[in-house]
């Protein structure tokens, strides 16, 4: 009898033993992963080109290279953002990352050439000199595939679609797309950026000109293709 009551005992602590291991083996499995938030800012280089549009003038046209003359001049500028993102893992390998954050950029180009009368028979032909500085809010929301590296770091290159929201007078909005890299570990946050637009953009002062040559009319319209390679530095909070 004393046999019996010892081997149920032996059992029933086996079964609880193992019941509590199974539940602490699955618990941490079963948590919901969290999402790991960094402050982040960084420069930038932006690019603007030309990439559709073209000049016209009134028959007869100028004997001179008008088209060139009318093209606005557009400059690289190097600027700075600020942001926060976030990463969320999705499964084992692929991570969600989401972004909220300010940007600036420096739009500076000269406009096509116009002529001015000075009066008393004398005529001028210049560009005026366009500089100023953009603030924009940008949003994005972007998938990576994870590599691990050591214990806490992690490589996170991968691909994010976000809008460029204009704050400013006489800005401009649009889509991107950014390709990138990222390393995390439970600290710090270091990036590498790409991005383009996902169209033609137009941009004020930039995109439409007109004026005359000898009194003959001459216009411009331009659309054009925003490129930025941005460096980050973040940390955790």
């Amino acid at each position: 009898m004393n046999h019996k009551l010892w081997l149920t005992g032996l059992l029933a602590c086996g079964g609880l033993t193992s019941l509590s291991a199974r539940a602490q083996s699955t618990t941490p499995a079963e948590a919901a992963p969290k999402w790991q938030f960094y402050f982040e800012a960084g420069p930038k280089l932006t690019s603007i080109k030309i990439n559709e549009g073209g000049a016209s003038a009134a028959y007869p046209k100028p004997s001179y290279d008008y088209e060139r003359d009318v093209k606005p001049q557009m400059r690289n500028t190097v600027s700075s953002f600020a942001d926060v993102k976030g990463f969320h893992a999705l499964s084992r390998r692929l991570v969600l990352s989401s972004t909220v954050g300010l940007d600036m950029q420096h739009l500076n180009f000269k406009t096509g050439i116009r002529e001015e009368f000075a009066g008393g028979g004398f005529t001028s032909y210049t560009r005026t000199h366009v500089s100023r500085l953009l603030t924009r809010a940008r949003v994005d929301f972007g998938l990576h595939y994870q590599f691990n590296l050591g214990e806490k770091g992690h490589l996170l290159p991968g691909v994010a679609l976000g809008q460029m929201i204009n704050l400013s007078k006489n800005g401009y909005g649009y889509t991107f797309v950014q390709p990138g890299l990222y390393f995390t570990n439970d600290r710090l946050l270091f990036s590498l950026t790409a991005a383009t637009t996902a169209y033609n953009v137009l941009i004020p002062e930039a995109s439409t000109f007109a004026s005359t040559y000898n009194a003959q009319q001459v216009t411009g319209n331009f659309e054009f293709r925003v490129r930025e390679v941005q460096l980050g530095i973040g940390a955790r909070f």
